[in-house]
């Protein structure tokens, strides 16, 4: 590994803790990843560690504090850590809770095409929604049928007939004009309407129904009934179909069957409790959505008054962030750009101001894709500005000559960890050559040439797992409909892929393209090697640290192994929070609880999330290869 000049007191780490998804507080996660991996007051083996809280050098923010170690043990240079926050939540504040629905109707949009074992949640938010979309529509035309004071035909007549007669309207104009396309759709679309219209009238007076009478309420006529029972039903399919797709109907025809089970349950009961009354009276009324149930109103209000409690206390602290970060909607896009670009002006800070020989990124769940963006975007900026490849070394031009691919699964201990000797020497080549002075600077200057000092990125929980299903489109909706199908996960897979070729979406170990190197190309104005933008996570070393998932609730739904899709060369690492292994329930916010019994700071995931980060550089990070996952044991994810 290269050495430092003394001269330029670069005896630093900067770990750089991103948060995750929720209304985070400043400097709540900071230091919760401090108790897990410097000092906790109950943890013998922190015995002499101290911690100082300082603002930052430029003095611009002092409600987001740096926080400096002493000297950390076992360092062999004597080295200080700084802990520092990207803290992005006061940029997601007011989520809308439209805009978490809107982005709910769109993954059902996607289809059931999760990781494995996560399509149950899709069905169950899904079908909820369509019940939700049965609920507005009983609510919406209970409200009209109130205050119209008429009966229901008129809320069915009334636009059918506005539509009839702006089509006959555009018929008229089209046949005015020739336009001899327009006239025949709309001709046929005419034809169409007045066939409705005829069973209409035929409906009507063939059912004409039973008036009331003392004791009888009465049957209204056929139409009326109709409109009743199934206008509801019909609406809320329509609106399913535009909002959520063909996705959405398979999901719209299990409501209906939950529906039809219940209106079984309902005559059931009716009778029960109302032997007296006709059984066709109690048929005609069972129906849940329909406008003339007693059930409906009740039904749909304990829906849409359940979605809002959700809503409220999960849905809009939590998802409201991921609506934001992950859905394209313009007013979204501006949210992202700005929390993207503080990003990247931290990490550049950081690298600018002449401190750190050492950067490690230290994320928890949505803040590993905001983490990932950042790195990605900042590498981009400065790897055309990086030393020259001649100047850093055999260690690079190993990396840089390896036949290691991010798909191959074959990857070994041996190989991961090699990859990971290497990198670290890469980056400490790369840290030494920017601060050298040129010859016409009388000391090193940090600023020319960039560097690229991130030697470590830890995940935690990390939402990246879920990368198909959030962060790719698949096949246009137009294209799969030529096709005669759905979306399926292979084609999420398939535009990864083409992201990934890109070299949009940086892997572990970088994908090798044409006759590039792993880690660079040759310009062809100069004819020189440069380091190519995707070469990001052939110098930093990646682990990964999550809980595995059981039932959906025990453990952790939204972190997984990342490997199998951002490349085999990350270390996956399932932890516990006991000794004993064994799940806990819901451990998404665990990853530096220290005091979760019964092992509190002993407990693997705080044992594994140190050596994860390895304060000392001793090389703990590498040995960590040995305790990863078994790159077999993800397959099919």
């Amino acid at each position: 590994m290269a050495e430092f000049d003394p001269a330029t007191a670069r005896k630093r780490t900067a770990i750089l803790v991103v948060h995750g998804i929720g209304s985070q507080r400043a400097l709540e996660t900071v230091r919760g990843v401090i108790r897990g991996v410097w000092l906790d007051e109950k943890n013998p083996a922190d015995k002499g560690k101290r911690i100082w809280t300082h603002p930052e050098r430029d003095g611009s923010d002092i409600d987001l504090a740096v926080m400096t170690t002493n000297t950390v043990p076992d360092s062999p240079d004597g080295r200080l850590v700084d802990f520092h926050e990207l803290y992005w939540a006061h940029l997601m504040s007011e989520t809308k809770a439209v805009a978490v629905l809107l982005w709910l109707y769109e993954l059902v949009r996607k289809g059931p095409i999760m990781k494995l074992g996560m399509n149950e949640l899709w069905w169950a938010a899904a079908i909820f929604l369509c019940l939700m979309n049965l609920s507005f529509a009983v609510l919406v035309l209970q409200g009209i049928l109130l205050f119209s004071r008429n009966v229901a035909q008129i809320m069915l007549v009334a636009p059918f007939l506005l539509l009839v007669a702006s089509l006959l309207l555009g018929l008229l104009v089209a046949l005015k004009w020739g336009a001899v396309r327009i006239i025949g759709l709309l001709a046929i679309a005419l034809a169409g309407g007045a066939v409705l219209i005829a069973v209409y009238v035929w409906i009507g007076r063939k059912f004409p129904g039973i008036a009331a009478s003392a004791g009888n309420p009465g049957i209204p006529d056929g139409a009326e009934l109709f409109t009743q029972i199934a206008l509801p039903t019909l609406i809320a399919l329509i609106a399913t179909l535009l909002i959520m797709g063909r996705q959405g109907l398979r999901a719209f025809w299990r409501a209906i069957f939950i529906s039809v089970v219940l209106f079984g349950i309902f005559i059931v009961a009716d009778r029960y409790w109302h032997p007296e009354s006709e059984f066709v009276l109690t048929v005609i009324k069972a129906w849940l959505w329909a406008l003339n149930s007693p059930w409906s109103v009740a039904a749909a209000s304990a829906v849409i008054g359940l979605y809002l409690i959700i809503n409220a206390a999960f849905l809009q602290p939590y998802l409201g962030d991921a609506a934001r970060y992950f859905r394209n909607s313009p007013a979204n896009v501006a949210v992202r750009r700005a929390i993207r670009k503080e990003a990247v002006d931290r990490l550049a800070n950081l690298h600018a101001s002449g401190q750190y020989d050492r950067i490690v990124v230290v994320a928890h769940s949505l803040g590993t894709v905001v983490a990932y963006d950042m790195q990605r975007a900042y590498f981009s900026r400065v790897c055309n500005e990086l030393p020259p490849v001649e100047e850093l070394g055999t260690d690079f031009d190993a990396i840089d000559s390896a036949k290691w691919q991010p798909e191959d699964a074959k990857a070994t201990i041996e190989d991961k960890k090699a990859l990971r000797i290497k990198a670290r020497a890469t980056i400490a080549s790369i840290a030494a050559a920017a601060a050298k002075p040129t010859p016409q600077q009388q000391k090193p200057n940090p600023l020319q040439p960039k560097s690229w000092l991130v030697t470590d990125f830890v995940t935690l929980g990390s939402a990246l797992t879920h990368a198909y299903f959030l962060m790719c489109l698949g096949k246009t909706a137009a294209d799969l409909k030529a096709e005669g199908r759905l979306n399926t996960e292979q084609d999420l897979k398939d535009d990864f892929a083409r992201r990934v070729g890109e070299r949009e979406f940086p892997t572990c170990p970088p994908k090798r393209l044409d006759r590039d190197g792993l880690l660079t190309f040759t310009n062809p104005k100069t004819h020189r090697k440069q380091i190519h933008n995707g070469a990001l996570f052939g110098l930093t070393r990646w682990s990964n640290i999550y809980f595995p998932r059981r039932q959906l609730f025990w453990g952790d739904a939204i972190g997984g192994a990342l490997s199998p899709i951002f490349g085999y060369h990350i270390v996956d690492l399932a932890v516990s929070t006991k000794n004993a292994g064994g799940d806990d329930f819901f451990t998404h916010t665990a990853r530096w609880d220290v005091r979760r019994a019964p092992d509190t700071c002993q407990a693997p995931h705080i044992v594994t999330l140190r050596k994860a980060i390895d304060l000392a550089d001793t090389g703990a990070a590498i040995d960590l290869v040995d305790e990863g996952d078994d790159p077999t044991a993800h397959d099919g994810i």
